[in-house]
């Protein structure tokens, strides 16, 4: 009889559960928001990844911290029958630094709320997103004792690195991760405040290029015109790898580039655009804005240093240089096949410019009519009270590619955050609304996939 029962009408006793719980829900936040995990420093991220799975145990999973090479990773899971279907949630629980400290209002791990928001690092990206999900298991089952799905759920710690080791865990682990499909959320809502479903990640390559020329600096007025100068060189090596127009002029790059379907170029036009920076600071047009992002790939230059930038003068030629690039890259584009095609190129210009790949993260796309696509997508419509937007990828990069390529399960994204999070800067922070209807989100994607059980009884 309870099968009949339509999947919406199922929602109303965890959402009423929720509503009366968000006081507890934000305790819950805050206080996972206050515990340091700054991947990038490294450091012993156990007991961190031990009270998160003690909350997935709060909530009704079985939970296990389980080693990696690096920072471990948080598995949980709940079966409740062979014959409905099994939702792979995935999460991470590792952070940005901090720095600059100064430019923060607040204490970045004493979570504070002001004016609906809740400020500090990791409440946006990603525990705030995770926490969501796992505080909607824990709704239904004290609603109705059960889960109308079986679920797994892993967390990792090094997300925020390039996930170095997740890959290798999740090969290693494929037994544990059988499932019908996989569901993250992490990013950001569009900016008007609509909903997003998402099919897929752009993929990411890392690289810190070095130049040394000399054993040390020289005086400028004593060497100059007569030393090479590492600074100089290196700007002009990585200034190679661009045209006059922008466009990354390294041979090959492109070559591998999938071309988009008609259904995600229509899905891109078909994108409001309400852009979050100045029409200054852009280098394309409105009307090319999510074609760029979203379905072409592109290089940056994140950081240089070099010589004295201190306070007043100093009067150097430099002995070394470094630049951080990192690449986002569209399906079919490996990153280590990038990163050779770049290396090569270099050799060309600069030879002595050493290249170390720092992380490289593979991109990921599920088609958009996939069915899972479309029950997802009514779910969110149902919990958010409006129709999402579909997005053929995300612009960032998460390692959604160990679901689609290495499980071969297909995959989506629906992000919780606003769009003014200011992820990985001073001040991040989550909309409390957005936070409390993240978890009527995952109520709602857990009931909409309960009917395929009659179909398999």
């Amino acid at each position: 009889m309870e099968s009949n029962i339509p999947w919406r009408t199922r929602c109303r006793a965890p959402f009423a559960r929720l509503d009366r719980e968000r006081a507890a829900a934000e305790r819950t936040l805050a206080h996972i928001a206050s515990q340091p995990a700054v991947s990038a420093k490294g450091g012993d991220l156990g007991p961190v990844a031990e009270t998160l799975a003690r909350l997935m145990r709060d909530c009704g999973l079985e939970s296990t911290v389980m080693a990696t090479a690096g920072a471990p990773i948080v598995f949980g899971r709940r079966k409740e029958s062979d014959r409905v279907p099994t939702i792979l949630v995935y999460g991470h629980y590792d952070v940005q630094p901090v720095e600059p400290i100064s430019a923060w209002t607040s204490d970045p791990f004493t979570p504070q709320i002001r004016d609906g928001r809740m400020f500090g690092r990791g409440t946006a990206d990603n525990k705030g997103q995770h926490i969501a999900q796992l505080l909607a298991i824990k709704a239904v089952l004290e609603s109705s004792g059960r889960l109308p799905v079986n679920v797994v759920m892993i967390v990792e710690g090094e997300e925020e690195i390039g996930s170095p080791h997740l890959e290798q865990w999740v090969d290693e682990h494929a037994h544990l991760l059988k499932a019908d499909f996989a569901y993250t959320s992490d990013g950001a809502i569009h900016p008007s405040g609509r909903p997003v479903v998402l099919c897929g990640a752009r993929g990411l390559l890392y690289l810190e290029l070095t130049l040394r020329v000399a054993p040390v600096d020289r005086h400028s007025g004593s060497f100059g015109g007569v030393s090479r100068n590492a600074a100089l060189e290196l700007v002009q090596a990585v200034s190679s790898l661009w045209d006059r127009d922008g466009e990354v002029a390294v041979p090959g790059f492109h070559d591998a580039v999938a071309e988009p379907t008609d259904l995600e170029k229509a899905a891109v036009e078909a994108l409001p655009l309400t852009s979050p920076i100045h029409t200054s600071e852009m280098v394309t047009s409105s009307s090319d804005w999510f074609r760029r992002l979203l379905l072409r790939p592109n290089m940056n230059i994140s950081g240089l240093g070099s010589g004295w930038t201190g306070p007043s003068m100093k009067t150097i030629i430099p002995a070394s240089a470094t630049a951080k690039l990192d690449v986002r890259l569209v399906p079919n584009q490996d990153p280590y096949d990038i990163a050779r095609l770049i290396t090569e190129r270099l050799r060309s210009t600069a030879p002595e410019v050493e290249v170390n790949v720092i992380s490289g993260v593979k991109p990921s796309r599920t088609p958009l009519d996939s069915p899972i696509v479309d029950r997802v997508s009514q779910a969110v419509e149902f919990a958010w009270e409006q129709p999402p937007l579909l997005y053929p990828s995300l612009a960032g990069s998460v390692p959604d590619f160990v679901f689609t390529s290495n499980l071969a399960i297909p995959s989506v994204i629906v992000p919780y955050g606003n769009a003014d999070q200011a992820n990985h800067a001073p001040d991040e922070n989550l909309v409390l609304d957005y936070f409390h209807k993240g978890a009527r989100t995952f109520v709602a994607v857990l009931h909409a996939f309960a009917p395929y059980e009659s179909a398999r009884t």
